[in-house]
């Protein structure tokens, strides 16, 4: 784990409350304690709009533990299993903010994925989110079922980007570990304007340098509740 001088998500060395879990925000009282969103994200992304809210950090968890206890504008609900209609119904019930939904990729294609879709925005999705296996021809037949956006996942350089926006997608989330920041700069040279969110990484120094682009929003993924506790503990043992 990253020493508390570069990590976001950083544990603090002496025995504080969760209020002190990330090392350069400010102290709130217990009760109102969340995991908070950083400064430096808010004051350069220029935000993406879902559901008349104007988003610039993305929490990706499907912990509703985590969801309740966060400051981020929106949560992007996508795991490594086939799209469930009924997490999603879970998620956007308990969730007072954007939710934005995988539908699928490599696993969910097809007539799947467009019921998936239809079903999501009925139960109040903000937008909807496929991997970059997902076929184009599928966004296209996605785009006629629904009206809220479509943002497509995208890890490498090698892709016809073109191609994805003439299918319908409205934006592009960029995972592309350490050619993330190449993959934002030539969407940006080539389609200026385009919408795109991307990944933070987890240092201060990735998230700042993805947000000195100046992308729309930045997903931020959370401790666990094992490592939230970890620390914790750790100072219980000690008697600190």
């Amino acid at each position: 784990m990253k020493s508390i001088s570069t990590s976001i998500w950083a544990y603090p060395t002496k025995r504080k409350s969760l209020l002190d879990l990330l090392f350069f925000w400010k102290k709130t009282p217990i009760k109102t304690v969340k995991l908070p969103t950083p400064d430096h994200l808010t004051k350069y992304c220029k935000g993406l709009l879902l559901k008349n809210t104007k988003v610039k950090s993305i929490l990706f968890s499907t912990d509703i533990a985590l969801i309740e206890n966060n400051d981020a504008d929106a949560i992007l609900a996508v795991y490594p299993f086939a799209p469930s209609q009924s997490i999603i119904k879970t998620l956007i019930d308990f969730s007072n903010k954007p939710v934005i939904c995988g539908i699928g990729g490599g696993i969910t294609q097809g007539d799947v994925a467009i019921t998936i879709a239809k079903k999501a925005e009925k139960l109040g999705a903000a937008a909807v989110i496929v991997n970059q296996p997902f076929k184009n021809e599928d966004i296209i037949q996605v785009k006629k079922h629904i009206s809220i956006p479509i943002i497509s996942s995208v890890s490498t350089l090698n892709f016809d980007f073109k191609a994805r926006i003439d299918a319908g997608v409205s934006c592009f989330n960029i995972t592309g570990g350490t050619d993330t920041n190449k993959i934002v700069e030539y969407i940006q040279k080539e389609f200026p304007d385009f919408p795109i969110i991307s990944t933070g990484g987890k240092t201060t120094e990735s998230l700042e340098s993805i947000t000195n682009k100046k992308i729309n929003a930045v997903i931020l993924t959370p401790p666990s509740n094992g490592e939230l506790f970890r620390s914790i503990m750790d100072d219980y043992r000690n008697d600190k």
